[in-house]
């Protein structure tokens, strides 16, 4: 099916994305402290626009992320058998509905707190850790998905080289 690599590609990209993002905006918020709080600088609009980018986007990947789940069940390369029976998809749909909880779990704080979600430490430190960590993860769901399909991956030399085996 032709339409399962487009959703996938499209969320893991947004979403890979917005963790980039938020680890950008949590070494702006540590260097930049009082900068950032000053409304109307350069470094604020930046900081503001990159935390709307983490905000929406991890909206629109976790939807590209449901629509890329319901297209990867409609795969007709990989029925359910077969996806039951390989523990590498098994081990791929896991954590993509870890990732899945863990971007939901980061939207409904943003959207409780707002933007006041990076005025304290206490807050936005698990923020951001919390989007990064789903981005990682999002990022090995992708090489995984490339190297089950394609028999390799670009991250698979670093997968290699940190010492994660794949198949």
């Amino acid at each position: 099916m032709a339409i399962h690599p487009v959703f996938v590609h499209f969320h893991t990209g947004i979403l890979t994305v917005a963790a980039a993002l938020a680890l950008i905006n949590l070494v702006l918020r540590i260097l930049f402290r009082d900068n950032i709080n000053t409304p109307g600088t350069r470094l604020a609009k930046i900081f503001h626009e990159f935390d709307v980018f983490i905000y929406v986007g991890s909206i629109i990947g976790f939807i590209g992320l449901i629509v890329g789940v319901i297209t990867g069940f409609m795969e007709p390369e990989y029925p359910l058998n077969i996806i039951i029976q390989t523990p590498e998809l098994r081990f791929k749909i896991l954590w993509s509905i870890v990732s899945l909880e863990i971007f939901l779990y980061a939207m409904i704080v943003r959207t409780k707190l707002g933007d006041r979600v990076w005025v304290n430490a206490s807050t936005y430190f698990p923020y951001a850790i919390v989007i990064m960590v789903g981005g990682v993860l999002m990022m090995i769901m992708g090489a995984l998905g490339g190297i089950l399909e394609y028999h390799t991956s670009i991250l698979k030399p670093i997968l290699d080289w940190i010492g994660i085996p794949w198949p």
